[in-house]
């Protein structure tokens, strides 16, 4: 279960809902969509938010094409699902860092 993804909640939601009915065949459009996601949302977002997800959307492109060469398959998506729980462990903790 990507409970991190879910724990950004109405964004997580959004984001991890892409991952799983995208039509995207390959990581990078993936990756754009999550992005946008991301992008749509940051009005809406608090300044820790914005700086989570900042980190986020910069990561997920390199992360996906580094790991996957096509993102069409029901386990594909929910591995990818898992990752962006690495991720956004990662950007909490570089926020931690940012405002230590």
């Amino acid at each position: 279960m990507a409970t991190q993804l879910l724990s950004l909640g109405v964004v997580g939601v959004r984001i991890y809902e892409r991952i799983l009915t995208s039509p995207a065949l390959y990581p990078g459009e993936l990756a754009d969509q999550v992005v946008d996601e991301i992008n749509s949302y940051l009005l809406r977002a608090n300044e820790r938010e914005k700086v989570l997800l900042f980190h986020l959307a910069c990561e997920v492109h390199e992360a996906l094409g580094d790991i996957y060469a096509r993102v069409d398959d029901p386990e594909t998506r929910q591995s990818i699902t898992l990752l962006m729980d690495v991720l956004i462990r990662r950007a909490r903790d570089l926020v931690r860092q940012d405002h230590h």
